[in-house]
């Protein structure tokens, strides 16, 4: 398995902003829906300093791949652009050792 993890730095202020275009363009869900992806969340630092993470669970690269080529996904570009400028995210790919989970 492979995990996506994009990190956004964008300026406080926008924090909310971001969290909320996420929402209404239903970006994790519209990904979920359009790919093989497992799941996927986004997060915000829990210490203030406004950096935002989105992960997914891939069954592997290729499919990663799949969604970063996908004609959806350029719809929700210019928001993002917009709203963070200069300020994109940065993406890696991790291969997914073991874990654990309850329930």
């Amino acid at each position: 398995m492979i995990r996506s993890l994009l990190t956004f730095s964008p300026a406080a202020e926008d924090v909310p902003a971001l969290l909320e275009l996420y929402r209404r363009l239903d970006i994790l869900s519209t990904s979920l829906r359009h790919t093989r992806q497992i799941r996927s969340d986004i997060a915000v630092a829990a210490d203030g300093s406004g950096t935002v993470l989105v992960t997914a669970d891939w069954p592997d690269a290729a499919a990663y791949t799949e969604w970063l080529e996908h004609p959806v996904r350029g719809r929700f570009a210019p928001e993002l652009q917009e709203l963070l400028g200069r300020r994109v995210g940065e993406g890696a790919l991790y291969q997914v050792d073991h874990g654990a989970s309850r329930g």
